[in-house]
């Protein structure tokens, strides 16, 4: 029986941008510096699930980082404007939004704008209502640390990560941006792959034409998976198990990857990104996000 995995996949919504400009350029924030102690997060079946405040009332939203932008559902009937994007599995509508206020991890952000959707299909995943997902256009100016073993997240001011308790980091990995996304460079044996940081897919995602590339002593295979996205088809994929990926000379053993092909994808395929680094990835302990120095910083 194939398991189902949630991936939020939201980093293919950047083909709309270019047509719906309407973000503000700098959308004026406040920090509070009392909730830089830490935010709670839950994770359900790979998604990262976060309260947050939006015009003034609690929701549960997803954090993304391979979303470029604020999502928020949309329920079933309520009128959509004709903006479409590609997904993994198809395609998504919406509308847009303009939030007056919206707080979350000590930041207040004002005057922003949000894809309006429905995901109510990820209800039922997550267990709870769910208001929307939080992207990249919230955070991107501000130092992510993420804590799994935790469970509490912090959004700092620029730099602000580099004064953390308990000395240095034990490693740190050089990124690039494209577009919204932080690529970084991995090896598997001795192939490279270009691969994106996404919190909002709950496994890894390559490429399918880069599997001839890996050594066959490297992988096994592993049951299908089943993915749903934002756009509300499910699908079946073959997945394997690799048995060790190395990110800048640490090795991650028996991580598991959704095979696919990405090349419709034109913002990943485009700018020869593989795949995606997921859930899996991330659960293996603290990182910190530097969006200003393009670091990523893993903590003991």
């Amino acid at each position: 029986m194939n398991k189902l995995i949630t991936i939020a996949l939201a980093l293919f919504v950047d083909s709309i941008l270019p047509v719906y400009p309407l973000f503000a350029d700098n959308p004026a924030y406040s920090i509070c510096v009392n909730e830089l102690d830490g935010t709670p997060f839950e994770v359900i079946k790979g998604l990262l699930i976060v309260k947050a405040e939006i015009n003034g009332e609690e929701g549960n939203f997803i954090l993304d980082t391979g979303s470029p932008m604020m999502i928020l559902n949309s329920r079933p009937g309520e009128s959509q404007k004709s903006s479409h994007a590609k997904s993994l599995s198809g395609e998504i509508s919406g509308q847009w939004e303009k939030i007056d206020e919206f707080s979350w991890a000590g930041i207040q952000k004002f005057g922003m704008e949000a894809l309006c959707t429905d995901i109510c299909h990820l209800e039922t995943i997550a267990g709870k209502p769910l208001r929307g997902l939080i992207g990249y256009e919230f955070f991107g100016n501000l130092d992510l640390l993420l804590d799994f073993e935790r469970q509490v997240l912090r959004l700092m001011p620029p730099g602000f990560s580099d004064n953390m308790e308990g000395g240095g980091p034990a490693l740190q990995i050089p990124f690039t941006i494209v577009g919204h996304l932080a690529v970084i460079e991995a090896k598997i044996g001795e192939a490279s792959f270009r691969l994106g940081l996404d919190t909002g897919a709950g496994i890894n995602l390559l490429d399918s034409s880069r599997k001839k590339d890996i050594d066959k002593n490297l992988y096994i295979p592993a049951k299908d998976a089943k993915i749903v996205g934002l756009d509300q088809a499910r699908s079946s994929y073959s997945v394997v198990e690799v048995l060790a990926t190395s990110v800048a000379g640490k090795s991650y053993p028996n991580m598991q990857y959704l095979l696919t092909d990405i090349s419709n994808l034109h913002n990943l395929s485009d700018n020869h990104v593989d795949g995606l680094l997921g859930y899996p990835f991330f659960q293996s302990g603290r990182f910190t996000i530097n969006y200003t120095k393009k670091i990523i910083s893993i903590w003991q």
